[in-house]
């Protein structure tokens, strides 16, 4: 099964929670990384003076942890193009993370994407989120080097 992810809010805004969905015509999960958590991991990025890789990573690492907690097992995953020139890394993230060696493509996913309008419905409030990232859950994951 193919899936497209997706996330409205990003990473870097920290005044702002972020939403990212993973989702096709026949399932749509996502999940909400909080402001207060965004803040203390750009905290973290900054102390290892590494402040610069810091949406990357925590991006990549909320997509292995949506697929993780939501039990998808996918095929194929379709990222919508967010941090153009680290297409590798994000893959390598997220593979590492779930460990699972699935095909991972980038590419502008559109606004009639399911993972488009569940991520937006949830950052506008329209809808519920399936999970809420902690700091716990992203910080071992997010920090590694």
């Amino acid at each position: 099964m193919h899936f497209e992810i997706d996330q409205s809010g990003r990473i870097e805004e920290t005044q702002r929670d972020t939403v990212i969905a993973i989702a096709n015509r026949q399932v749509q999960v996502s999940i909400r990384i909080p402001r207060k958590v965004k803040r203390k991991l750009k905290l973290i990025y900054r102390k290892q003076n590494r402040p610069k890789i810091f949406a990357v990573r925590t991006f990549a690492s909320s997509v292995a942890l949506l697929i993780k907690r939501s039990k998808i097992k996918p095929t194929r995953l379709i990222v919508d193009i967010e941090y153009p020139g680290y297409e590798r890394i994000i893959s390598e993230i997220i593979k590492e993370i779930t460990g699972n060696n699935f095909s991972v493509q980038f590419k502008n996913i559109g606004k009639s994407s399911p993972a488009h309008i569940k991520a937006y419905f949830i950052y506008k409030k329209k809808l519920r989120e399936d999970y809420i990232a902690t700091y716990k859950d992203l910080f071992s994951l997010a920090t590694k080097k």
